[in-house]
């Protein structure tokens, strides 16, 4: 078993007696990551139900600002959510929501896969 580097170069670093920071020997600098991965396995449906569940049951009330906020407007800025009674724990609760909601769908629908995310940073 080997570790492979690609990109506009492809190859196999050599077992043993060469690391992956070979390049930086030839001036390359290391990157950041741009993404990272993420698994939700099939067998998680319940305890993505019971978190989903549970957001919705703690912050119902702002679930319910946040929604007609949207209803209403195209967006959202500090005016706005203080006018609707929208908290930014609230709003981030909801964006969680969201996700949450879209993994569970996702099980739901494909009860033998697991739900893969690549997310940006």
């Amino acid at each position: 078993m080997g570790r492979y580097y690609s990109g506009d170069i492809e190859g196999k670093f050599m077992f043993a007696v060469q690391g992956s920071n070979a390049p930086e020997r030839f001036g390359a600098e290391e990157c950041e990551p741009n993404y990272l991965d993420y698994y939700v396995p099939p067998d998680s449906v319940d305890e993505v139900r019971k978190e989903v569940q549970s957001i919705e049951t703690k912050h119902d009330d702002q679930i319910k600002r946040i929604d007609k906020m949207f209803d209403e407007n195209m967006g959202y800025n500090d005016e706005t959510m203080e006018k609707y009674g929208v908290t930014k724990e609230g709003l981030s609760e909801y964006a969680d929501l969201r996700l949450g909601r879209q993994i569970l769908e996702y099980l739901e629908e494909n009860p033998d896969f697991g739900c893969s995310i690549q997310a940006e940073l």
